[in-house]
């Protein structure tokens, strides 16, 4: 085949990981939009949650750390996109490479849906997007939704995998890009790979480790469906293990544990 895929992307809102992943996806595919997703679920609708896992003093310094992120993004647009490459935001990066950009709260909304049929993607990528996709959508592109998740599958399906693997103390740690079904994280999987952690302290440490390590394989997966040349294997998920959103006595049993959200 060796052709570029037109793709259309769905994310959330992010300033640090995700645009640069986006970015790398742009040399490899034909990217139609960019798609946010800001819906109940997404990180920056869970502000109070965060404040109570991780309490004043860490969300400060998170907060002091956006806020100097957030000027990096106005520098970075002053010089037409030359200090960053546009990766200071989701927005930023598709301006950055011409790309239409959207903000929508429902992924299923039927509006939106009709919107994608009408594009015809020929797949759709997901970068920690934070709705569950229903069938409708899924069906779509020629190629499905492929997802990188920032996990080991099966291990660790679900919410805030840099939470758990800290939380459990582990060592190795990794990413995954699968096909999407109607369940959380069930889909084959396609690419895995993993990485050492176990030098990490901070979730923010650790996800700056496997979403560098998801958006390689992201690129590979694109590459692979584009040639036709992509292998996949099933996500044996009997087998693994699945993580919700943590309680405040098991983030006050992460703080005992000496790890931090930054």
């Amino acid at each position: 085949m060796n052709r570029k895929l037109r793709v259309v992307v769905m994310t959330q809102a992010d300033r640090f990981f995700i645009p640069k992943n986006i970015a790398r996806a742009a040399e490899v595919c034909e990217i139609l939009e960019i798609v946010e997703v800001n819906c109940k679920s997404a990180l920056e609708n869970r502000l109070s949650d965060y404040y109570k896992w991780f309490g004043p003093w860490q969300c400060a310094r998170m907060g002091a750390v956006t806020v100097g992120r957030e000027a990096e993004k106005q520098l970075d647009r002053l010089t037409g996109y030359r200090l960053f490459g546009g990766c200071c935001s989701v927005k930023d990066v598709a301006k950055k490479h011409h790309i239409q950009h959207r903000v929508i709260t429902n992924s299923n909304d039927p509006a939106y849906v009709r919107h994608i049929r009408a594009l015809a993607p020929d797949l759709i990528i997901s970068y920690s997007a934070p709705q569950i996709i229903k069938a409708e959508l899924l069906s779509i592109p020629t190629y499905g939704v492929i997802n990188v998740h920032g996990a080991l599958l099966p291990d660790y399906r679900g919410c805030l995998p840099s939470f758990w693997y800290l939380y459990h103390d582990e060592k190795l740690g990794g990413a995954t890009v699968h096909y999407m079904s109607a369940k959380i994280d069930d889909g084959d999987i396609i690419e895995q790979g993993s990485v050492d952690i176990s030098d990490c302290k901070s979730m923010f440490e650790l996800m700056k480790k496997t979403k560098t390590v998801g958006g390689e394989l992201m690129v590979k997966a694109i590459e692979d469906i584009g040639n036709g040349t992509v292998e996949r294997r099933k996500n044996e998920t009997e087998k693994g293990s699945y993580f919700t959103w943590p309680t405040v006595e098991q983030a006050k049993e992460f703080r005992k544990k000496g790890k931090r959200l930054i």
